[in-house]
């Protein structure tokens, strides 16, 4: 689990940016999926294969979490995850 800054000093500025475009998924990891199963919050994750600062493959993943009321604003919306904002919790590079 890192910050921006360690994921930025990673994978780069641009990576970094890039993945903000990506569609997320819910993770379905245990105690992060929202109401349905009695949790707080849903985990949501969204992957980008790139390229590290040293030429080497990486897949860099942001997750992000939703409350049981942004959730409902989405199903309320139809699905539509424009109705909420999303902030990145942390990345990962793998």
């Amino acid at each position: 689990m890192m910050i921006i800054d360690q994921a930025t000093a990673i994978v780069g500025q641009s990576n970094i940016d890039a993945i903000s475009r990506v569609n997320c998924e819910p993770t379905n990891r245990v105690g992060f999926n929202g109401a349905c199963q009695d949790n707080e919050l849903t985990e949501w994750a969204a992957s980008l294969s790139c390229v590290d600062v040293h030429g080497e493959p990486a897949i860099l993943i942001a997750y992000y979490y939703t409350t049981a009321d942004e959730d409902q604003r989405m199903a309320d919306a139809g699905g539509d995850g424009t109705v909420i904002d999303w902030t990145v919790d942390h990345y990962d590079v793998v």
